[in-house]
């Protein structure tokens, strides 16, 4: 099973997402957050279930009805490890890593 880690940013893009939802509705904003983590958390059993990305990394996409979120990360394999760098919301431009 790998581990998952986080990097700071990513950590800084979940909040800015909980931030964002609570403002207009903090129950969706933690509905949204659950639903995030919990396909973060399926990459322990299947860590290379997202789709190639540029420079070896990958793409989570994390579907929210007709809208969602991409997590950016990298599988490092020798250490069994899938490394967070990122989440962003479907319609944002690119990642900041």
């Amino acid at each position: 099973m790998a581990q998952i880690i986080y990097a700071q940013a990513a950590f800084d893009d979940l909040l800015r997402i909980e931030r964002t939802l609570a403002a207009d509705d903090p129950t969706l904003a933690a509905n949204t957050l659950g639903l995030i983590r919990g396909a973060i958390n399926a990459l322990a059993e299947r860590p290379l279930m997202g789709r190639g990305a540029e420079d070896g990394l990958r793409e989570l996409t994390i579907s929210r009805g007709r809208t969602g979120y991409v997590a950016l990360y990298r599988h490092l394999e020798l250490d069994d490890t899938a490394l967070i760098l990122a989440v962003r919301h479907r319609r944002e431009a690119g990642y900041q890593v």
